[in-house]
């Protein structure tokens, strides 16, 4: 199999919602890891559809919430097509979301690996939930583990997501549904991104079995070494007086109750804060700003202070991390909001 066709990027699909819907200029928006695996294709959809003007967005595509939508009314586009999300709030451009489900599958034998890793650390109920990408093999892991003993549940899907068991970025919903009845999560991905929102978020074991390493992995020391920096985070901003609070310029990142709440608590605790509307945040960025604000309350995304957590210079908080600091309840890790 070519690295081509790891991925399953539905063309029959975009070929005919672009003809349903007569749409003469698309706008094609993709992750950068998937990138360089889909342009091949487009070649395909262009000779199938010669009458279209294909446009490829080069800016990150991080979530649903980073629709290229802005770029699509500038340049006048019928449709926008985004690989690799589920819709995360209905866009004002007609927009079309493809999956784009890995054709890597976990073999039986991995998944009796994870039987039995999960055995020896005595989880007997755990949650199970997956990324976009392999939610394709989430009841096969299921009907494994329950043939061997032990309980699966998969949660509800949260606001941000369309199926249950579906996790992303910034909603954990479904893991969060069953977590108190759960002794350990397992989630199939690869990477650190999503084990590591999905550890901070239920604060329970997470045990990740990876399709494309064909490895099992327990994620929880890891995550602790990194609950421990936000800590860490959280006790620099303790004395902070005044507050950056970055609002989203995206429309799937832009939300006025988070942001009107965190000022509302702000006000009664006498300090004093600043909107700043950034798109993409980053240290250069905030340094611009000088030494004013004594720290940052990142309302857009709550993964950009976890995962740039070495780049930052002043303490940068999640919304979740800024109300334990505002509010003093520091016993309980709260993630994402």
């Amino acid at each position: 199999m070519s690295k081509e066709e790891y991925y399953d990027f539905n063309l029959e699909l975009i070929v005919k919602e672009i003809l349903r819907r007569k749409a003469k200029k698309v706008l094609v928006q993709v992750p950068d890891g998937l990138k360089h695996l889909f342009l091949p294709h487009l070649e395909e959809l262009k000779s199938r559809l010669s009458n279209v003007d294909f446009i490829v967005s080069g800016d990150p595509a991080y979530g649903g919430c980073f629709l290229a939508e802005a770029e699509a009314k500038m340049l006048r586009a019928d449709l926008i097509v985004h690989i690799g999300h589920t819709e995360y709030y209905r866009s004002e451009v007609p927009s079309i979301y493809i999956e784009a489900f890995s054709k890597t599958i976990a073999s039986e034998g991995l998944i009796e690996e994870l039987t039995s890793y999960l055995k020896d650390i005595h989880a007997k109920k755990v949650g199970l939930c997956a990324v976009l990408q392999h939610l394709n093999m989430i009841h096969k892991v299921k009907t494994i583990l329950e043939e061997n003993g032990i309980k699966v549940f998969i949660g509800k899907h949260g606001p941000y997501t369309r199926y249950n068991g579906q996790i992303v970025g910034c909603d954990y919903v479904s893991a969060l549904s069953i977590n108190d009845d759960v002794e350990a999560h397992v989630i199939i991905s690869g990477g650190l991104f999503h084990p590591l929102g999905l550890g901070l978020a239920t604060l329970r074991p997470i045990v990740k079995i990876d399709p494309y390493e064909n490895k099992i992995t327990d994620m929880s020391s890891y995550i602790q070494k990194i609950l421990k920096k936000r800590y860490w985070e959280i006790m620099r901003s303790l004395d902070a007086e005044k507050f950056g609070i970055i609002v989203g310029f995206r429309k799937g990142q832009f939300r006025p109750k988070i942001i009107s709440n965190i000022e509302e608590i702000i006000r009664e605790k006498k300090k004093t804060s600043v909107r700043i509307v950034m798109d993409i945040v980053t240290e250069e960025r905030l340094a611009n700003l000088g030494n004013f604000f004594d720290a940052y309350i990142i309302t857009s995304c709550p993964r950009i202070p976890i995962d740039n957590i070495v780049k930052f210079k002043k303490p940068v908080l999640t919304p979740g991390e800024a109300h334990m600091v505002l509010t003093g309840k520091l016993e309980k890790y709260r993630f994402p909001w």
